[in-house]
């Protein structure tokens, strides 16, 4: 299924056509670029992983243009074009030079702020160089507020995104009970379906809740509903709890499938785990689904989307209220590993917490949580490569 990822998906492609220039080892096969409001992006993809250390790049002034180096690398037949960029953005054409190492030349028209980043394709056996150069829109006049950037899904020729809302818990399983005895499944639940309409209205989103009233849902099961409705990103809604009721803030969780990154996320990760126990079921046990979804290429590649999805979620939640951990942490969550969904667990507060349950019992505090849930969504499919 992972090849049907659809924001895997770079933009669409130039009709390219340049002289060859092969070299031995990791080359460059194709290159995309794109305008939309507010930047101009070029994808630049090689038939290779790359380390840190294998590139590097600059921005030079007088003329202006950008720059990135590789090493040990070529350009594979039909990779290029010489024709200047179309369109009106930054870029106006693509040199490039082979020698010791392969130097790709971006002539701009104009300087620009840039932002560069290193995505793996869908199966996680090549890496995609992404740059972003920021264009300042036209300026408004002060008494209009600032025009938001149109959501990603807004954008021309995008289909829908599917996002699967996981509300934890459920049924016989209450989650976490904090000293007002406030139940975690009926927060999530409500916080989830408040993300649910608010996605709703975003145009090109499809949003689907794995429960929508209070079920019991194995945790695998809930996995198995956001693949079979083709889901483009999971996300797990709960509300945390410690042993230390001082303990305070919202946190994010990707999948680890080598251990977790702190004390607390391996707590965590095994009295969530934990909640398959209550309907009977062996956690030793493994469906096929997840049998065939151990191809580790795959899994790699799904981890790198999950933990850029997290840091956009914390990255919002930022604005909401206290974060506990300031990092996507790793822990390893069963409901987090789906092979080919980008998937992160979101622990609203602590209910342990005799302040943030009075909080989460708020309606207007949960609306607030949906609302930075809806725009830290935004954020990452704003980033992800399938935009232009």
């Amino acid at each position: 299924m992972l090849t049907r990822r659809r924001f895997l998906y770079l933009l669409a492609g130039l009709p390219l056509a340049w002289p060859v220039l092969a070299a031995a080892g990791r080359r460059l096969a194709d290159v995309r670029h794109g305008v939309a409001p507010g930047r101009t992006r070029v994808v630049f993809e090689f038939n290779g992983r790359l380390r840190p250390d294998q590139y590097n790049y600059a921005v030079i002034d007088n003329p202006p243009r950008f720059y990135v180096d590789i090493k040990r690398s070529g350009i594979a037949r039909g990779a290029l074009s010489s024709k200047p960029f179309p369109g009106s953005g930054i870029v106006k054409r693509l040199r490039s030079h082979v020698g010791k190492e392969l130097r790709l030349v971006l002539d701009l028209r104009r300087m620009a702020p840039v932002e560069v980043n290193k995505w793996p394709t869908p199966d996680g056996r090549r890496d995609r160089i992404v740059v972003d150069f920021k264009m300042q829109l036209a300026a408004r006049p002060k008494a209009k507020p600032k025009r938001p950037a149109p959501p990603p899904s807004a954008r021309p020729g995008r289909k829908t995104w599917i996002i699967a809302i996981d509300p934890g818990h459920g049924g016989k399983d209450p989650g976490a009970v904090g000293q007002r005895r406030t139940r975690e499944k009926d927060v999530v639940l409500s916080i989830s379906r408040k993300l649910h309409a608010l996605l709703k209205a975003e145009p090109g989103m499809t949003p689907h809740l794995t429960r929508n009233r209070d079920i019991y849902l194995r945790l695998r099961e809930r996995t198995r509903i956001a693949r079979r409705r083709h889901a483009d990103l999971f996300i797990s809604v709960h509300a945390d709890a410690a042993q230390r009721k001082s303990a305070r803030g919202s946190s994010v969780y990707a999948v680890s499938h080598r251990g977790a990154t702190s004390a607390h996320a391996s707590w965590l990760a095994d009295r969530e785990n934990a909640a398959d126990l209550k309907g009977g079921v062996d956690l030793a046990d493994r469906s096929p689904v997840v049998q065939e979804a151990m191809l580790d290429m795959s899994q790699k590649a799904t981890e790198e989307y999950s933990l850029h999805a997290g840091r956009s979620m914390l990255k919002s939640l930022r604005h909401v209220g206290k974060i506990h951990s300031p990092r996507v942490e790793r822990a390893a969550f069963a409901v987090l590993k789906a092979p080919d969904i980008p998937s992160i667990l979101v622990e609203t507060g602590f209910i342990s917490n005799a302040h943030e349950e009075k909080l989460l019992r708020s309606d207007a505090y949960q609306r607030k949580v949906a609302r930075a849930l809806r725009d830290g969504i935004r954020d990452y499919l704003r980033k992800v490569p399938d935009y232009s």
